[in-house]
């Protein structure tokens, strides 16, 4: 969904996961090549897996490797909703799958992983003048992507970025080929860019390394959230167990950290939290409410 919001502004209103369908089953595979043998009773070839999906055009192979993709998903879906259905557990799905939809819009919409999304691993090493060049790279690098519909490591990985970047502010006005070392793609493809991208780098704003904000929690641990945190675990993994699913589904660990420290007293207090599901509060809500009214 990430791709389809970033590439074409799209978001889908509803989804059915299949995956996350398998999870609330309690099946033991949950892959598509699972689920097509086990509801279809097909096998799904699997020797385009590690394909260069970047090439144009596709062949005939990885054509009819992405029509089965799709082909088998609406029968699995409707089988698996008719399993889900009977288990009591449509709700579930559906409201973890519009979880999904509302996380992955608000990561796009939320502007301020913009300002340090060229900080790619290994930049923090960097300073000066080598991280201007880095954006700058990294820049061009993304901007050269799209024009080419290809993804941007095939373009050039960021660890030749970051290479590039610290050997140039090191040796500043020397051609990027002359670089040790250097790709075939830097000393031919795109050597004229770079040293474009080189000089006028002198010339940009000194770029500075943010680091990401760190969220501490805003209450202490003490003996009695400690104890809370570990009732709570236990109920989530009694519970998992009777129900033959993961005890995850039920409440991550952050989570029961979250209402451990929170101690909420009542449903509105868990609701506040906003941090579960209302089906996860169906489920465990009494449970946790006990257990921080107790302890």
């Amino acid at each position: 969904m990430r791709i389809l919001k970033k590439t074409f502004g799209f978001m889908p209103l509803e989804i059915f996961d299949t995956m996350i369908a398998a999870q609330f089953l309690g099946y033991d595979k949950q892959g598509l090549s699972d689920l097509a043998r086990k509801h279809c009773a097909v096998e799904l070839p699997k020797g385009a897996q590690k394909a260069d999906w970047s090439e144009r055009p596709l062949d005939e192979k990885l054509l009819i490797y992405a029509g089965n993709d799709t082909h088998y998903l609406k029968t699995i879906s409707d089988l698996m909703k008719d399993e889900l259905t009977g288990l009591g557990r449509l709700p579930w799905h559906r409201q973890t799958c519009e979880k999904l939809i509302r996380t992955t819009q608000l990561s796009h919409d939320h502007k301020a992983g913009d300002d340090i999304a060229w900080q790619v691993k290994g930049s923090k090493a960097l300073s000066g003048a080598a991280l201007t060049i880095l954006k700058e790279l990294w820049i061009w690098r993304e901007a050269e992507a799209r024009r080419r519909d290809r993804p941007s490591f095939k373009i050039m990985n960021s660890e030749i970025l970051i290479d590039l970047a610290r050997w140039s502010s090191a040796n500043p006005g020397m051609d990027a080929a002359l670089m040790p070392k250097a790709p075939r793609h830097v000393r031919n493809e795109h050597r004229d860019t770079l040293n474009r991208i080189l000089e006028e780098a002198k010339s940009k704003p000194q770029a500075q390394f943010t680091r990401k904000p760190f969220l501490s929690k805003s209450r202490s641990w003490t003996e009695a959230s400690t104890q809370r945190l570990g009732a709570m675990k236990a109920d989530r993994e009694k519970l998992a167990l009777e129900l033959k699913i993961h005890p995850s589904l039920l409440a991550a660990n952050a989570v029961l950290e979250t209402l451990a420290l929170a101690a909420p007293k009542n449903r509105q207090g868990l609701e506040v939290l906003g941090c579960l599901l209302p089906w996860q509060i169906d489920v465990m809500g009494e449970s946790f409410l006990k257990i921080g009214n107790l302890i």
